[in-house]
């Protein structure tokens, strides 16, 4: 298994960790279980269930079963009753082991009636989960409701319904785990809260009204992922211009998953060459100590300087295994824009400079706005269909601003700026996206920063120029508004100063 693959940067040690987890789980379950039964000195029952929640849950999904001549009628426990005709005892016996009610209903119900039924108490459950999360939502300041409507407060925009959703599901579990914090303390520590805050104000600032209502639900859709910062990341191909790009891929890939995967500082590995073959070493395993015997010592009475009278000494050398030394991981990865093998471009103009490390963008008003996936202007990008996007050699992994995106299609997207951080295998392209070990939201701090330069003005004229174009797609975003969101990310500045700390 090589440098690139992720799965490399995956330790064991999460692997035990999980089989640990489950283990503590069942010891609680079992526990749980004698202590509710305990204190009333009775036997356990054998048919019940406790789940996670320690709730205790009977393990026959209904009060009875019974098969008369070909008619099979099963009374549920919430009274419900279903029935079929033409039943047979195999139909009366599969009931009769059946766990749950969705079993029951999918064995002897109709597919339509099983269809609807489904439908239905999904979509109770979802508007019930609403309905109380919009409660939670309430109490926060960065929330404005009214109605059903939901609006982020000082943007004057009302969020996408899905969004809305994943704010209540951030928040409820934040609420369920924030112990005697105050919940409007917690969000502002949650990194996941932020990064949704943040992603949607980055859409207010676009001058496309159609980017803040269509954005999230077209990343939610196709698995993109969202950053710390609010940037999403995404895929495209590429050609590579230069024949050798082993060091580019080895240092954007080593550097990026060290963060992502491990959310350690790169700042702490020293990258070598030996055997041909690039690898990377942990500061602390660079040097090896070695005690050596004292031959200073002298037959007087003074205290050795050397050895301070122990007759021994440590000597710390670096290791001569290393082979030769390229240099730090981190000041390589700044200067990969610099080398010379760090070269690609699109395949179908093959006029862009595109390098890891380095911004490719194009002029806003040469890009078109429209809702197809192929054959429009702009730089196009994608998360599953990485195949598509550019007919190149090498997939690249970029950082793209929400405020920089001109067009939603089905499954591809356009922008006119993106930030390519690292290459990754063709057969990780789509993995990577999906892999939960592969945390975006350590990715972008260095882009924020830049991103927020002159942000204001920026912003302004965008909105501007946008006007002259389309009277009729200007949102209702006032220079207030704008103000307000650029000053709530400009607090970005100081948080990414407060979080650089060197990681072992």
């Amino acid at each position: 298994m090589g440098i690139f693959s992720l799965n490399w940067f995956k330790s064991r040690k999460k692997e035990e960790l999980e089989e640990l987890q489950v283990e503590e789980q069942r010891i609680k379950n079992e526990l749980l279980r004698k202590q509710l039964y305990a204190n009333e000195g009775t036997k356990i029952p054998d048919n019940i269930t406790i789940k996670f929640d320690g709730s205790v849950v009977p393990d026959k999904p209904y009060k009875s079963v019974k098969l008369v001549n070909d008619v099979l009628t099963v009374v549920l426990n919430d009274g419900s009753i279903v029935s079929k005709p033409g039943a047979t005892n195999d139909d009366f016996n599969d009931v009769r082991v059946a766990r749950t009610e969705s079993e029951i209903v999918n064995l002897i119900g109709a597919p339509e009636v099983v269809n609807d039924r489904r439908k239905v108490e999904a979509e109770i459950a979802r508007m019930n989960a609403i309905k109380r999360g919009i409660d939670v939502l309430r109490g926060l300041p960065d929330f404005e409701i009214e109605g059903s409507f939901v609006k982020l407060a000082g943007t004057g925009r009302t969020m996408p319904q899905l969004l809305v959703e994943k704010f209540i599901e951030v928040v409820t579990e934040i609420d369920a785990y924030r112990d005697d914090q105050p919940l409007v303390d917690a969000v502002v520590e949650d990194e996941e809260y932020q990064a949704l805050k943040r992603f949607f104000m980055w859409c207010c600032l676009n001058p496309r009204a159609e980017v803040a209502n269509d954005l999230y639900d077209f990343l939610t859709k196709n698995s993109f992922r969202i950053t710390k910062q609010g940037f999403f990341v995404a895929l495209r191909n590429v050609v590579t211009l230069h024949g050798s790009t082993e060091l580019v891929q080895f240092i954007s890939n080593a550097y990026n998953k060290v963060k992502a995967v491990w959310k350690k500082s790169p700042d702490k590995y020293e990258v070598y060459l030996k055997d041909g073959e690039y690898k990377m070493v942990h500061a602390d395993d660079i040097n090896v100590t070695k005690t050596e015997t004292c031959e200073y010592c002298d037959e007087s009475e003074e205290v050795c300087e050397v050895c301070n009278g122990e007759g021994e000494y440590d000597i710390t050398d670096e290791r001569d295994d290393l082979g030769e030394h390229i240099g730090n991981l981190t000041e390589l990865y700044l200067d990969l824009p610099n080398r010379a093998e760090n070269r690609f471009t699109d395949a179908h103009t093959r006029t862009f400079d595109i390098r890891v490390g380095k911004v490719v963008n194009m002029p806003p008003e040469e890009c078109n706005w429209n809702t197809a996936d192929c054959g429009h202007a702009g730089l196009h990008f994608t998360a599953d269909e990485i195949h598509y996007v550019g007919c190149g050699d090498q997939s690249v992994l970029v950082l793209i601003n929400p405020m920089k995106v001109v067009g939603i299609g089905y499954s591809k997207g356009r922008c006119y700026e993106y930030l390519p951080i690292m290459t990754v295998a063709r057969e990780e392209a789509t993995e990577i996206l999906h892999d939960l070990d592969f945390d975006t939201l350590a990715l972008d701090e260095d882009y924020a920063i830049r991103e927020l330069e002159d942000l204001a003005i920026k912003a302004k004229v965008g909105f501007v120029v946008e006007a002259s174009k389309h009277q009729f797609n200007i949102p209702a975003m006032t220079h207030i508004n704008i103000d307000n969101i650029v000053e709530s990310l400009e607090e970005m500045k100081s948080s990414i100063s407060k979080r650089v700390v060197n990681l072992d």
